[in-house]
């Protein structure tokens, strides 16, 4: 079995028992609440009937009060939009451990209203490669997500390079404040599954993504972009245009092939296998000739931006793709095989990653001002425009030929696009629904 796939299973099977000799770690760390606070050692606790085991400590604390950095580090996650366990923010420190914090807050300060936003989640500047200092203010107090109607706390994690969670209770008890500390005491009941140690908390991707698809991890994955600043649309399941162009942005930011389709080592990377900044993407197997598939279709791509191979890309290692492999070897004094050897493929990416990022513009339409009602029954380039925008952002099926015409299907596309953002869903462009699309 591959580590990848480790990993995966490692996040999905939450019950799994974990290894005694990682749960007594302690590690040297700066207290992570800024103000007065208790807790207790509630690690492994059963939650949910017995469904599930609580993998961190509880710290009981006034909504809002600061919460800080542990360790020196960088920011390897932050939840945007909310999500079901709330908001939340994960550090990485130099060693490869993790730092999790759930339930920031995300009320309006003096109020229990839900609509706090990230900026009463979050200190400013949080976001994914972010460096961070110990005791720096990363974020506040709150119940966010399923710890709504419980009392504020963070639910603090530390897991291991391996993603093993650790017992953060004898870390915590070395850095605790006098007084904080509580041998018993009642736990914090959340209403639902959900909350660190599960899947979500850290969401991996184990499967490929590509245009077309739709589920949940479709719209993780936009968020993942969004918070990078490479998709600036809407939230939705669906993979269209716009979430491959944002997609091929972000590759070609962290010098991955951009093919537009989330393969291994985008999964790689978004999944914090890797150290921000550094770090090689993992070759899951060695490849030959007559293998096929997406690493195959990565080498092949990054030869020809090295200017070693000049086929056509395929994702199949034919004989062409021998030749180019081996002159790229003699070039680096690797021993010519003519097959991606582990060590071939390090020398590869670390080949790539000195090329310059190109500045490539163009691959989305420009804005388009919608500026006139519409309804059934309209004719005309604004209409198609129109059906272009809600098929980018899945409203719109992309089996469905854009035409000129508003008939039956664009008025359906158009109602839920006014449901999921709040207007009257009427399924007519008017005043509000001009705006909230030209406002994309």
């Amino acid at each position: 079995m591959k580590f990848r796939t480790n990993i995966a299973l490692i996040f999905a099977l939450t019950s799994l028992v974990w290894p005694s000799a990682l749960i007594a770690e302690t590690r040297n760390i700066v207290f992570p609440v800024a103000g007065k606070s208790t807790f207790r050692n509630d690690f492994r606790e059963p939650r949910d009937g017995g469904a599930r085991e609580h993998l961190g400590n509880d710290i009981i604390a006034a909504k809002m009060t600061p919460l800080v950095s542990t360790v020196d580090g960088v920011v390897s996650y932050v939840v945007r939009p909310e999500a079901v366990w709330g908001y939340s923010i994960t550090i990485n420190d130099t060693d490869g451990y993790q730092y999790r914090y759930l339930h920031l807050n995300n009320d309006s300060p003096g109020t229990d209203d839900g609509k706090g936003g990230e900026a009463n989640a979050y200190a400013p500047g949080m976001k994914r490669g972010t460096e961070v200092k110990a005791g720096q203010v990363i974020g506040f107090v709150g119940d966010s997500g399923n710890a709504e109607n419980t009392v504020p706390h963070l639910h603090f994690e530390i897991r291991a390079p391996s993603r093993v969670p650790i017992n953060p209770y004898d870390s915590l008890v070395a850095s605790a404040p006098p007084g904080s500390i509580q041998v018993t005491g009642v736990g914090v009941s959340h209403k639902s599954s959900g909350e660190a140690g599960v899947a979500e908390a850290g969401f991996v991707f184990v499967t490929e993504l590509k245009e077309e698809m739709r589920g949940t991890a479709i719209r993780e994955l936009q968020s993942r972009l969004k918070n990078e600043g490479h998709f600036t649309f809407y939230l939705t399941k669906y993979f269209g245009p716009i979430t491959k162009t944002a997609l091929k942005k972000y590759q070609r930011a962290n010098h991955i092939a951009p093919t537009g389709v989330l393969g291994f080592e985008t999964r790689a990377l978004l999944n914090n296998e890797l150290p921000l900044g550094g770090g090689k993407l993992r070759l899951e197997e060695e490849l030959f000739e007559g293998m096929k598939g997406e690493a195959v279709q990565q080498v092949q791509l990054k030869l020809e931006a090295l200017g070693h191979y000049s086929g056509p890309i395929t994702g199949s290692y034919d004989d062409i793709m021998r030749e180019a492999v081996r002159r790229f070897q003699v070039a680096k004094g690797v021993t010519p095989s003519g097959h991606v050897s582990f060590n071939t493929w390090n020398k590869l990416n670390e080949a790539y990653s000195l090329v310059p990022i190109p500045q490539v513009g163009g691959e989305l339409p420009p804005a388009y001002a919608f500026t006139r009602a519409l309804s059934i029954g309209s004719i005309g380039e604004e209409v198609k425009m129109l059906q272009k925008e809600l098929q980018g952002l899945g409203f719109f099926s992309a089996s469905v030929s854009l035409t000129e015409y508003f008939g039956p299907i664009t008025h359906a596309a158009v109602a839920e696009f006014q449901a999921i953002n709040g207007i009257e869903s009427i399924g007519i462009v008017g005043p509000k629904t001009r705006a909230a699309l030209n406002a994309l």
